[in-house]
Order: structure tokens, then sequence, then C-alpha cells
């Protein structure tokens, strides 16, 4: 079998499969890869304000606002216009700038908008690959006949989301992932879109600074950074001006991947998401809660509700995340694997307790508890040898369970419930 690259025949293939009569050419195409790094710049901001319009063109932050010691961790275009950097005090940050605008951070909101950024994308992107909350990698390769040019599609895609959405992007273009990230850092100001034709990504690069590269800003790798700027690789064209040998022997291994990024050479496929199914369930405390007894009553009460739905749904559950958020706007994560794969309020309460005092560390007021179990999955039957009635067979607690489901299916959720969860 011998592969050309091209598609046009030459001149040679007739004499070649004379001379040659059972040789098998074969051609295949080598299609242009088209990739797109879609950033929402200050996703959270942006976000709020699509939801209160009084927000916009006003110097926003997004910081914890129970303390005035808090740091900013999201700013604005006209905060940073105005001397704000990420990081700075908020109670300094209100003295630089007297009319700074402050929204608490919220990681469950920010999570329901970026689900609906992908959904949005899933109408046009046959793949696409989540970085970050309002970052997403998308492979427009081969979908020149059913949405038109690349550069097309990706400006459809800025000027949809700034208009139905109100989120403000900056988009890049190129034949892979690391040239579309890097021409995304050299915009500025929303909704921009920059594209890298085939064949210019080593031009392109060469101006650009080497922390621009994703990962060199990392503690872990900080020498590597130390080592470029002690051999005065200041720039992505000074790193490529150098020949492979020489700069293997300057920095060892990771020469490697450093002199392909240099030239705009980046393989890396766009990975698509891997859902898992899960079950979810949420409550917020009003008013917010530090007795240990009230918040495990309402975390019985979300797990008597998702078992429910597993008995339901014939499922059963491998994992169960648990997800505490205080009222100074931190949240605490813990998750446990079960030895056993159940749908039981009795398995599951013991190891739900566990991970509520695993998380709640602090004596602060909580304010939205979430629990989550995933890893899904039908569950094992014993077939039984005699007829018997199954529930017969099964434990009490299990039967009263099951009853519980039957009387609240019938007459409502509030119908009829522990002591445990009641105030």
């Amino acid at each position: 079998m011998i592969a050309r690259s091209d598609c046009q025949f030459h001149k040679g293939f007739s004499e070649l499969t004379d001379k040659h009569p059972n040789v098998t050419i074969g051609y295949y195409i080598s299609m242009a890869r088209h990739i797109v790094y879609l950033h929402i710049p200050s996703f959270q901001i942006a976000v709020a304000r699509s939801a209160d319009c009084a927000l916009r063109n006003k110097p926003v932050a997004v910081a914890p606002t129970h303390t005035p010691r808090a740091l900013i961790r999201e700013l604005s275009i006209e905060a940073v216009h105005e001397g704000l950097q990420p990081g700075t005090p908020l109670d300094i940050g209100r003295l630089i700038c007297p009319g700074l605008q402050v929204i608490p951070p919220d990681s469950s909101l920010l999570q329901e908008a970026h689900r609906e950024l992908q959904h949005q994308i899933s109408r046009i992107a046959p793949a696409w690959e989540s970085i970050r909350p309002g970052s997403l990698f998308l492979d427009l390769t081969g979908t020149t006949r059913l949405f038109g040019p690349p550069i097309d599609t990706a400006t459809r895609i800025s000027r949809a989301l700034n208009n139905q959405q109100r989120w403000p992007s900056l988009i890049g273009l190129a034949g892979n992932k690391l040239v579309s990230q890097l021409a995304v850092t050299t915009l500025e100001k929303p909704p921009q879109v920059l594209s890298i034709p085939p064949g210019a990504e080593a031009s392109f690069l060469a101006p650009l600074p080497t922390l621009f590269l994703p990962g060199l800003h990392r503690s872990h790798i900080s020498r590597l950074s130390q080592r470029l700027e002690d051999l005065n690789l200041r720039t992505l064209g000074a790193i490529a001006s150098v020949s492979f040998a020489h700069l293997h022997a300057a920095l060892g291994d990771p020469a490697n991947l450093l002199h392909e990024w240099a030239l705009g050479i980046d393989s890396s496929p766009v990975h698509p998401p891997i859902t898992h199914p899960a079950i979810e369930r949420s409550a917020h405390l009003d008013p917010d809660e530090v007795d240990d007894r009230l918040v495990l009553r309402r975390l019985y009460r979300l797990l008597e509700q998702i078992c429910a739905t597993l008995r339901q749904q014939q499922r059963v559950c491998r994992l169960i995340l648990l997800t505490v958020r205080y009222s100074d706007h931190v949240e605490q994560t813990a998750q446990q694997i079960l030895p056993q794969s159940t749908y039981w309020e009795v398995d599951l309460h013991p190891i739900l307790t566990d991970l509520f005092y695993r998380c709640f560390r602090r004596r602060v007021r909580l304010t939205r508890l979430t629990l989550q179990v995933s890893r899904l999955e039908p569950p094992t039957q014993q077939l039984r040898l005699f007829d018997e009635s199954a529930s017969a067979v099964l434990p009490r607690a299990h039967r009263l369970s099951l009853a519980l489901d039957q009387i609240r299916a019938k007459f409502g959720e509030q119908a009829l419930g522990w002591g445990r969860t009641l105030r």
C-alpha cells in the first residue's frame, strides 16, 4: 500500500501501474484542522451583567462581601482601567475606585452558565473541550460544507453569544489548540475574532513572550522559565531560531515540546466531554444555619429525594458527593466511594453524616447544601429459589422506604416524613 498525501494524479501514475500491476495505490485527503478557542473574559461578571443591566459599563469586581479584607478574584475591563488588579484587598480597591460594584462569587451559578454555553456550542461544533467556566476549545474541522468557512462560523458564534446572552467573547481560530489559544491572548476588548491562516503560525508566534505559553507560570516549572530568561530566550521566535540540538543540551527533555510549540506545532486533539449520569439535589438555607442538627435534617430530606429517584429509575449509586456553601461564599466538598452500590437511605445515611462533618469544619453559617450521587448502574438482583414475594425477604428498613415512596407518590412529598426531618 503506497499512500500519497495529495489528491491530484501525477504524471507517473499510469507508468507505475503499467510496470507494477499488482501494486495498490491509495490516496488519502489530509484535511486541514480548524480549532477555535472561545474565551469569555471575566465570565462571572459577564453572567451577572446579563441578568442586571445596572452593572454594565461600570467597574465590577468579584470578591467575598463578608469582610473588607477579602481579596478581589475577578475584575471587569472598566475596573482594570481604574488601576485595580486581581488579588487586591477589597477595602483598598474601594479606595482606588470609589464607584466599584462588588458581587459575591457563586460557583453554582457559574457552572450553570457554563452548561448553557456548552448547550449553545453543541448546535454548531461536533466536538468541544471544556477548559474552565467560560472557556472552550471547538473543533470545526470538516464543517465547511455544512456551516460555511470556519471564520464565518466563529464570527456567528461570537455574535450570537453577544446578542442573545450578552456574553462578549474573544475567539482565536487556527490549525491547532496552542496557536488558537495564544491568538486570544493578543486580543484586548471583546467581542473580537482573530484567525491565523495555515503556514503563518511561526511568524505569528515569533514576537510573543515565552510566558504566554500555557503552564510556564506554574510553580513546578518556574525553573524552566528562569532558565529561558538566563539564556535570553524571551520570545517564541528566539526559541525557534535555536537548533533543537542546542536547545536540548541547554534544557533537556522539555526542549522537545518547547521547540515544537515555538514553531506552532501542536497535535493534541480536542477531547470531547465525558458525561457521567448523576442525580443532584440542592437546598438553600434561609435563614443561614449553623446548628448541626438542623442542617443534618435538611440533608436527610435531600437523601430521601435522591434515593426515591434512584429506586424509581431502577439504578444504584457508587459515589456520593456533598458540597456545602458558607455565608462568606467559601465552598467545601467531600466525596466517598461506596463499598457496595445501593439506593437505600439506611445504607447512605451514615456515610452522608461523615461527609457532612468532613465539610463543616468552620463555625460559619451555611447558606446552601448540594448532594450528588453518580456512578449509576442497574441493581444486581439475586434470583430466588422459591416463589416468595419480594417484600417478604427485604429488611424492615427497606420495606419502610418503599412504603414511604408509595404514600408520597399518591399524596405528595409533604404527606409523611421522619421526625429527624422536622424542625
